[in-house]
């Protein structure tokens, strides 16, 4: 069973992929989301390789719960401005909210 950092090591791959995505189909975002999906690959790095690291005095499970919390707002504004999407988006950034909490809280622990 994976750790609650490795779980989150994997959301912030995913959340750069869909930052990528994003940057691709809109010219107007596209430097904001080629950055946002640059901080998410990195932040995923560090969380996978050392889940109990700091980083200029914070945790690494911290920035990575923050990161997965802002992702989950991001997802929530797309769900409430897209219908089709809305309830995956919703449903994405709940999974988000949930693994963020828990990697702060313990990222050795296995999630249940």
């Amino acid at each position: 069973m994976p750790t609650h950092a490795e779980l989150s090591g994997k959301l912030l791959v995913d959340a750069a992929g869909f930052f990528k995505n994003l940057a691709e189909q809109n010219e107007d975002i596209k430097d904001e989301m080629n950055e946002n999906a640059g901080v998410f690959e990195q932040m995923a790095g560090l969380i996978a390789q050392q889940p109990q690291g700091e980083a200029n005095g914070t945790k690494h499970s911290e920035l990575a719960g923050r990161l997965l919390k802002d992702a989950a707002s991001f997802f929530r504004t797309l769900a409430e401005q897209n219908e089709p999407i809305k309830e995956q988006m919703n449903e994405n950034a709940n999974v988000y909210d949930q693994i963020g909490d828990l990697v702060m809280q313990d990222p050795l622990g296995i999630l249940d």
